[in-house]
């Protein structure tokens, strides 16, 4: 596991990552990958069942043809040293859901396209080889994600990086010697597949949860009350976070609320939370139930701690209900002024997607997405030789392999029972007087504890 004093990732009730030097948060919804709220839409990917890529937004500079994305310099970029890239692209394929109800994440396409850029205008592409993208959009539905699997097989891309890929056919692959990387497993499968995800998914921000609030070096608290939403993705992640209370010796009681509410249904159920008598609550709900639960948790005089995901920590809720957020934990934030990595990152998303730098939000899969690609970078600047798509996994199999942003080893595959994951610590934040603060020290707060990881 990463014993994180510099570094995490996670997955927050769909997913959460934070490293100290590149400083994000991820986020998704309520629920396992439901509950996102995503406006933009990605710039020139391509569908499972079309390879006409769409126009490139304002700003992209990128050329599209068939799929594929050769993403170009930018005109803007700082002077650098380093030779630019020649030769043979490297072709990463690049397969992420977008256009589904509930299920659409253009962010990680448009925030791959902006990595690419950046690599290849500033940091020498892979091995001083050009980044070029191959992307394929899931639907959310096994056919799609086996079509789009097929495609970049049938195109011999040297590594397929996932953005949200829900049924990823790893037997495609496979069979045709293609590597697979990603930074969310979403499915059981995905833990022990033949991958690598760079974080450990729901169930371990779950279980981290769970761990923080009935550990006695964290909270120690032992009556816990879940509002949650009575949908399958929830379910989902109430099937990782209850068994992992319980293990910590806590007593739960679930109260359950439509997958949207008005605001009175959410008081009435923050009304029905307080009723038990808990010491602390966890919510499944996502932005917008935040926002009406915070407000309500205020009105009622609620004066118990309540754990969240982080998507409840996205500007525009803060924005919304100002110091009702105050007794808040956000599983997977960490808190801190905005980094130089996070000024580039956003740089090359506004490139890409012609989003003012200053809207770019970098609380969202964009920062996953950078992470998981300049991960990739990383490793293949380090390598003698032929940067290839094996090497880079094998590298990251080998536990000596560092992410993006830290100088600690990322021991893939340590903990068997999740083959495929590289991580399985989590910070949270809380939020006080004086704003988004670090909670219990900064210290980074494991899973291990309360799952059976056998």
């Amino acid at each position: 596991m990463v014993r994180l004093g510099e570094v995490f990732l996670d997955n927050s009730w769909g997913i959460a990552m934070t490293i100290r030097r590149f400083s994000v948060v991820l986020l998704v919804g309520a629920g396992l990958v439901a509950g996102a709220c995503t406006t933009s839409k990605s710039a020139g990917s391509t569908t499972a069942a079309a390879t006409t890529a769409a126009p490139t937004t304002a700003g992209g500079d990128t050329a599209t043809t068939a799929g594929a994305t050769t993403v170009a310099a930018s005109t803007t970029a700082a002077a650098t040293t380093i030779a630019p890239p020649t030769g043979k692209p490297f072709v990463i394929g690049v397969v992420n859901t977008e256009g589904a109800p509930g299920l659409d994440f253009p962010e990680f396409t448009n925030v791959f396209k902006a990595a690419a850029k950046y690599v290849n205008t500033e940091k020498g592409g892979f091995g001083g080889r050009p980044v070029q993208l191959e992307t394929c959009v899931s639907k959310g539905t096994p056919e799609s994600s086996q079509a789009c699997a097929q495609e970049l097989a049938s195109k011999k891309v040297d590594v397929v990086m996932l953005g949200l890929d829900i049924f990823v056919d790893y037997p495609t692959y496979s069979a045709a010697g293609i590597p697979v990387f990603g930074a969310v497993p979403v499915l059981p499968p995905d833990y022990t597949a033949d991958a690598v995800y760079i974080t450990a998914g729901n169930l371990v921000v779950q279980a981290s949860t769970a761990n923080a609030i009935t550990n006695s070096k964290y909270l120690g608290l032992k009556n816990v009350v879940v509002i949650a939403n009575d949908t399958a993705a929830t379910a989902s992640a109430l099937a990782s976070l209850q068994p992992a209370l319980e293990k910590g010796g806590a007593t739960v009681t679930v109260v359950k609320g439509g997958e949207t509410e008005t605001d009175a249904g959410y008081r009435s159920l923050m009304q029905q939370a307080a009723a038990a008598k808990p010491d602390v609550m966890v919510s499944l709900y996502g932005q917008s139930g935040c926002v009406a639960l915070m407000r309500a948790r205020v009105d009622l005089g609620i004066t118990v701690p309540v754990f969240s995901n982080t998507a409840c920590l996205a500007d525009s809720v803060l924005k919304a209900v100002g110091s009702a957020a105050e007794g808040w934990y956000f599983a997977g934030a960490s808190g801190g002024a905005e980094t130089d990595d996070n000024k580039v990152m956003k740089k090359y998303v506004s490139d890409i997607t012609g989003v003012a730098v200053d809207k770019v939000d970098r609380y969202g899969f964009t920062s996953v997405g950078w992470l998981e690609e300049m991960t990739l970078w990383r490793i293949a600047s380090t390598m003698q030789g032929e940067v290839t798509g094996k090497a880079l996994i094998d590298a990251l199999r080998s536990g000596k392999a560092q992410i993006w942003g830290s100088d600690l080893p990322l021991p893939c595959g340590e903990v068997k029972a999740y083959s495929s994951v590289c991580s399985f610590s989590i910070p949270f934040a809380q939020y006080t007087k004086n704003g988004i603060e670090a909670a219990f020290g900064g210290d980074n707060i494991s899973s291990l504890d309360v799952i059976d990881a056998k």
